[in-house]
């Protein structure tokens, strides 16, 4: 068994094990009778509808908002990074000055910004388009995210030795052409560990997005809250960090798994 799977196996009994005895600490006796009280909520926590009958709210809302994210993200930061390594330098420092700005913005603040500067619909062509808070937060977390994406593929363009850019450039290529068909397919496998990384980074940062007003997980276990009381709030705390937990600790060990194979393959 490899050490990757064993840390697997230990993190997904043992984090759920403390997690649990953590609230057993907590409630004590009453730890039957929490559990009764919260188990019908957790429908309203995974999807944000009691019978499953929505998957647009709850943990589901997260997800969607970090894929949605993620997937804007990569597009804006490979054209950003693309200016990072441009040889004008009337893009390359406009570039930089972007990603800066963007990187060192606290997620928190971005959020804001964006709640309150972006209106709640915009006329494109002629069609309205409404601006929720879910879009909110995704464009919100996109824009830090670009940023370390593009750094992201930044290093791992200049990872690829001269020597291919040289012999590319010798057969007539020209430099995006190059970049495009020559560099990027060796350079990609250099950055997948770094955007699964990245990526678990943005969905943790997910938890963020209840200030836009998005009905996201933790939006509706401040409901549960209000409603039951607050001699849940524990316990509904404690089962919405496992949530969290058990999505991204999978990807933190194969985010592991790729860097050993990438590092074997790439000496």
């Amino acid at each position: 068994m490899s050490m990757q799977m064993r840390t697997f196996i230990l993190g997904m009994i043992g984090v759920p094990a403390l997690l649990a005895l953590v609230f057993l600490t907590v409630y004590g006796e009453q730890a039957g009778a929490i559990i009764a009280r919260i188990l019908p909520r957790v429908p309203m926590l995974l999807t944000g509808s009691a019978d499953f009958s929505s998957l647009e709210g709850g943990f589901v809302a997260n997800i969607l908002i970090s894929l949605w994210s993620m997937a804007i993200a990569i597009v804006t930061g490979a054209m950003l990074g693309t200016g990072l390594i441009a040889r004008s330098a009337f893009v390359r420092l406009p570039s930089s000055l972007v990603m800066n700005l963007l990187r060192n913005s606290p997620w928190l603040v971005v959020l804001f910004a964006m709640l309150y500067l972006l209106p709640f619909e915009i006329e494109i062509f002629g069609f309205t388009v409404s601006l929720s808070p879910a879009v909110k937060a995704v464009i919100g977390l996109a824009l830090p995210v670009t940023a370390n994406i593009a750094e992201i593929f930044r290093g791992g363009v200049q990872a690829i030795p001269s020597g291919q850019w040289e012999s590319a450039s010798s057969l007539g290529y020209r430099r995006l052409q190059i970049l495009r068909h020559v560099v990027i397919p060796q350079a990609l496998p250099l950055m997948v560990p770094n955007l699964m990384t990245m990526y678990s980074m943005l969905f943790i940062g997910t938890s963020l997005v209840v200030v836009t007003g998005a009905n996201d997980v933790l939006s509706v276990a401040r409901t549960i809250i209000a409603v039951d009381g607050d001699a849940v709030a524990t316990a509904i705390y404690i089962f919405v960090l496992l949530l969290f937990f058990l999505f991204c600790f999978p990807i933190a060990i194969l985010t592991r798994r790729l860097e050993h194979r990438v590092g074997t393959s790439h000496p």
